[in-house]
């Protein structure tokens, strides 16, 4: 590396660090920054390059180089919040981050992410959420989780599959999440509700619930509640897992805003019963970008191969290229914020 190289690396890094480059900001051209550095065209090529690969910057092509919208700055527009879809402002949406890892996961991986792939999901991907999922309490093996296309359809599969413990009824918090309620009456599922206030559940009527109305799975959203918002205690979570061993039924998870939670102690139920009787879905669409559909479940080993069975009748697999794009976002940028 020469003097010059490392000096258009920090300037650029400097400009930026002062706001005299902010996101979205055109970078002088490859000319002008060989004027101003006194070097070759090809030096300045080279540093660009190499902050790209640090997602510093990005490239447009016949245009230029770009600062990367690594955040928004704030305004005085008027902003609309969509609690519908409880999903992450388009602002903050890591648009050119991501379109980065895209381009990278087409270079490495090639004809792979155009063609059929692997039903259970990209294996490098499941290596890498393994990882990921420790940071939420989640400890697990690549070969337990399958990707799906977006948390729907882990919900959709797992309303109409058979279950191990053999029985056919659903049980819900009132209110709950639309898409599975959505999920369950499409299916002519029959579904039971047991009141959720911000107090809570109540824990008789819950195992009355287990133990008389053939319960094949309770699904829960035991952190940010939609809609109510609501938080179960680690104690609560304990609870639940404790009932329902005690009379077969499983759990269905929904950790969907799992990132946000900042109390470090939360665990998920998945923690209390990690061998199979808490079924763990988590999505990326409500914490990054809703239009990846990408999501994964942690499923009880006995319980995969006719979960796969059923998904591979909707879609035969989920994107391989999305799923090559997430790999390496979380490679090279999530895994350095969290």
């Amino acid at each position: 590396m020469t003097t010059k190289y490392i000096g258009i690396l920090e300037w650029v890094k400097q400009q930026i660090r002062d706001e005299k480059l902010k996101t979205g900001n055109k970078l002088p051209s490859i000319r002008l920054l060989a004027e101003q550095f006194q070097c070759s065209k090809n030096t300045v090529v080279k540093a660009l390059l190499e902050l790209e690969k640090q997602h510093i910057v990005y490239a447009k092509p016949k245009s230029g180089y770009y600062v990367v919208d690594h955040y928004q700055t704030t305004t005085n527009h008027k902003i609309d919040i969509d609690f519908l879809s409880a999903g992450p402002d388009k602002r903050t949406m890591p648009y050119e981050d991501f379109q980065h890892c895209i381009n990278q996961a087409i270079d490495h991986y090639k004809e792979q992410l155009f063609t059929y792939s692997d039903q259970q999901g990209l294996l490098s991907l499941r290596l890498e959420l393994v990882k990921y999922l420790q940071h939420l309490q989640v400890f697990t093996k690549h070969d337990r989780l399958v990707i799906t296309s977006g948390s729907q359809q882990a919900l959709h599969i797992l309303s109409i599959m058979p279950f191990p413990n053999g029985k056919k009824n659903v049980l819900i918090e009132q209110p709950s999440y639309f898409g599975m309620i959505d999920s369950l009456q499409l299916n002519q599922i029959t579904t039971l509700g047991i009141e959720l206030t911000m107090e809570g559940i109540d824990f008789e009527r819950l195992e009355n619930f287990f133990r008389t109305n053939d319960i094949k799975f309770f699904y829960i959203i035991p952190r940010f509640h939609n809609p109510l918002g609501h938080h179960y205690t680690n104690e609560e979570k304990k609870k639940i897992v404790a009932l329902a061993e005690k009379y077969d039924v499983y759990i269905v998870e929904d950790d969907f805003l799992a990132e946000l939670d900042m109390d470090s102690k939360a665990d998920p139920l998945f923690a209390y019963e990690p061998t199979g009787r808490v079924i763990y879905v988590k999505s990326f669409s409500k914490v990054f970008l809703p239009g990846l559909r990408i999501a994964t479940v942690v499923l009880p080993e006995k319980m995969i191969p006719s979960f796969i069975h059923n998904k591979f009748s909707t879609d035969f697999h989920t994107s391989p290229l999305s799923q090559g794009a997430l790999e390496i976002y979380l490679k090279t940028v999530c895994f350095n914020i969290m």
